[in-house]
């Protein structure tokens, strides 16, 4: 992962024990018992995309996704370079078996003078990644310029069997 995608990670991650509590006893409640480190024990999945261009091959991007279980949040960052300069892209993710199946435009990102973009947001209410994995695309207009499959990164306490690891 890219530094900067590692910072946003543990950032997201460092917010979700905050939320979660980190574990310590909140007053009139017993404290709980410590977490185990069995694989269901993590409330966070980290999932990363290598997105492949389609039309133009000099686009790069890649892609975070960080999802919480807990607080059914999914934050998605990109990184794209060798865009137009100052044009507007959409980010997408499918469900990756059915490029015809349910999709959903999660936000636009723009390029800046030298064609390079950064960009990040949080989806509330998922509750869950589909059984057929997901695929994120960056698209212009009704064309999508590349995509790639979700792939989780290996990490303890990771549950979802529906996304492939590396």
């Amino acid at each position: 992962m890219k530094p900067k995608r590692i910072l946003a990670s543990a950032a997201v991650m460092g917010w979700a024990a905050i939320a979660a509590g980190c574990g310590t006893p909140h007053p009139g409640h017993a404290a709980s018992p410590p977490r185990s480190s069995a694989p269901s024990s993590s409330p966070v999945v980290i999932a990363e995309a290598q997105l492949h261009p389609r039309t133009d091959p000099g686009i790069q991007a890649s892609a975070t996704l960080v999802w919480n279980r807990e607080n059914q949040t999914l934050t998605v960052s990109l990184d794209a370079a060798h865009l137009a300069p100052g044009r507007r892209y959409s980010v997408v993710l499918a469900s990756e078996s059915d490029a015809t199946g349910p999709s959903q435009a999660l936000g636009t990102v723009q390029a800046d003078a030298h064609g390079e973009a950064t960009w990040m947001t949080t989806v509330q209410q998922v509750a869950g990644i589909p059984s057929s994995g997901w695929q994120v695309e960056l698209t212009y207009g009704s064309d999508v310029l590349a995509s790639g499959g979700v792939h989780l990164v290996p990490m303890s306490g990771q549950v979802p069997k529906s996304l492939p690891t590396n």
